[in-house]
């Protein structure tokens, strides 16, 4: 069975609710949300693209929720990771998140598969009509430096946020 990248798909849904409960993200994901995912998939999903729902930054600001798309990395009938295409950037993604972010759930992590979801995406940069993407991660996060240092990416920067200890690495990778 071979990776691939899907758009977020109910069939699913279970093995991402696992994922969801084992650790996919770097923040910590509310039991709510994982039951959310759990009994209604679709409302999940609705919530997660409502572009009416502010983002709460790490030092409680609120800012508008821009768009972005979703795609899930799925082997067989598991879910393996997400990647998430950020099209447009505010002040607030070019200091963290940049137009790409990517997470892989925890018993999957160091297999190679966030390089995988990076080179699998590019195609739908390309459709987006971006030349360049700005990819960020923890300063001590040593396994997406290498995954977006190996796909090209040149450090900007390293940035410091009010409300996170550790200082955010700012990449730009040309297409």
């Amino acid at each position: 069975m071979t990776a691939r990248l899907i758009e977020p798909d109910i069939r699913y849904k279970d093995s991402f609710a696992a994922a969801l409960r084992e650790g996919l993200d770097l923040q910590p994901v509310t039991e709510a949300d994982i039951r959310l995912a759990e009994t209604d998939f679709n409302e999940y999903i609705r919530r997660r693209n409502d572009l009416s729902r502010p983002v709460i930054l790490p030092n409680g600001q609120q800012i508008e929720r821009l768009p972005q798309k979703d795609f899930w990395l799925v082997e067989g009938d598991k879910f393996i990771g997400r990647i998430s295409l950020r099209p447009q950037l505010n002040d607030a993604l070019r200091q963290r998140g940049g137009n790409i972010g990517y997470a892989i759930r925890k018993s999957e992590r160091g297999k190679g598969y966030g390089k995988l979801m990076l080179q699998l995406v590019l195609p739908e940069v390309r459709k987006a009509g971006l030349d360049k993407v700005l990819i960020t991660c923890h300063d001590k996060n040593t396994s997406s430096q290498k995954i977006i240092e190996r796909a090209g990416g040149i450090l900007q920067d390293k940035v410091k946020i009010e409300g996170i200890p550790i200082p955010e690495r700012r990449y730009w990778l040309k297409l």
